[in-house]
Parts: structure tokens; C-alpha cells; sequence
């Protein structure tokens, strides 16, 4: 259903994107055995350690609590009828600090990358992606100030904020039937003989999906 058994998806994990991987993994830190051994990575001249920083996101409600109690004999907990507020929380998860923040010299959390709002009816606006790029400003900075000799990989997974188009993508949903009223502006798009999609080399086209995309790019 999402696509990680089609065949170009295959492709491309086991022939770019693990390959990529390995290599990152060659500059990160590693954790063997049961005692989690930190082992040092063996940096070639002018490479920086990396330190992954994942990313994920997860809703969760006010009222949200485990289904079993101790309580004394026939007597019976007071529980509220609904789920509660809707709670949001988006967050960067490494090896070295657990959360993505940045420290003082006492071991205290001055910055903290993980961002918390509380959607739905009269509270904040449902995440997004300009809330995604607003968190990831964040994170970068506070990455730079908690370790400024060391490089991030940020790796997300799928996500439909992720996939979110740019302001000016011409989206179909977005399209009137006549003239007149908001309209997007489109934008040209050339593909070029690069183009790995065999049905679309050859001499340049111009052409534009209804999201946007130049059609046959992935």
C-alpha cells in the first residue's frame, strides 16, 4: 500500500540509499556488547564526526491512561468520559544527548528541539510543513551550539507534513473550474536529457504536473 515493495523503491534502497548509509556510519560513534562499549570512529583527514539526529512525531490525548489500577475492594476509579485535548509532539531523538538539546556546563536543558502543540477545536493549528521548517531552524541551531565539531544526518521518515509542496506548486485541488477567483500561478518546467525516467529521455520537455512536479521526476 506504500509503495516499499515497488520495484524502482527496491532500487533505490538497496542500491543508493543503504550504500549512502554505510558510508555515514563510518563517521559515527558505535555501541558494542551488552556494556553498549563506546567504539570511536576512525576519521579519515578533514572528516567530522556525524551524529544522527531521527525525527518523528506522534498525537496523543489529555486523558490518555493505562487500563488497570490498584484500588481498594469495590470501589472504582473516576475516569473522565472523553479522550481529552489532542497532544502533539514532534521531536529529534540521537546516541549522544537522547533528546536534540543543547546543555549548560551544569548539565541543565538551556534549548530544546522538541516542539509540543495541542490541535483541534480552539487550540493551535494542525502540524504542518512551515511548523516542520520552523522546527528544523531550531534544531540546526542548537545542534551547532551543543556541538560545533561535529556534523548532523537528519533522517525523517514518511510523513504527510514531509510531502507537503511549496507555496507557488500548482495543485489541482487548488484549481478553479472558470476564470476568475484565487488562482495559483503556474510555473514552466523543463526536464532534461538526464532525466532517469526511460519513457521521458531524450529531447527536453516542458511540461507540469497538477501538483507541481515536473512529470516523470520523482
Amino acid at each position: 500500500m506504500d509503495g516499499h515493495e515497488r520495484e524502482d523503491v527496491v532500487k533505490y534502497r538497496q542500491e543508493s540509499f543503504l550504500p549512502t548509509m554505510k558510508n555515514f556510519e563510518e563517521c559515527m560513534v558505535h555501541y558494542e556488547g551488552p556494556e553498549l562499549k563506546q567504539v570511536e570512529p576512525k576519521l579519515q583527514p578533514g572528516e567530522q564526526e556525524i551524529i544522527p539526529n531521527f525525527h518523528d512525531e506522534s498525537t496523543f490525548h489529555g486523558n490518555d491512561e493505562t487500563r488497570s489500577a490498584w484500588l481498594q475492594k469495590d470501589k472504582q476509579p473516576l475516569r473522565k468520559k472523553g479522550r481529552g485535548h489532542n497532544i502533539h509532539v514532534s521531536a529529534f531523538i540521537n546516541p549522544e544527548t537522547g533528546w536534540l538539546v543543547l546543555l549548560d556546563a551544569d548539565g541543565n536543558v538551556q534549548r530544546d528541539s522538541t516542539k509540543i502543540i495541542y490541535p483541534g477545536t480552539n487550540g493551535n493549528a494542525w502540524w504542518d510543513c512551515k511548523q516542520l521548517l520552523g522546527q528544523m531552524k531550531d534544531a540546526i541551531d542548537i545542534f551547532k551550539a551543543a556541538h560545533p565539531d561535529k556534523q548532523s544526518l537528519f533522517i525523517f521518515d514518511q510523513s504527510s507534513a514531509h510531502a507537503s509542496l511549496p507555496p507557488d506548486a500548482l495543485k489541482a485541488f487548488e484549481m478553479n473550474k472558470s476564470d476568475g477567483g484565487k488562482q495559483r500561478h503556474r510555473c514552466d518546467t523543463v526536464i532534461p536529457q538526464s532525466n532517469p525516467v526511460v519513457e521521458h529521455c531524450g529531447k527536453p520537455q516542458k511540461m507540469t504536473l497538477s501538483d507541481g512536479r515536473p512529470k516523470g521526476l520523482q
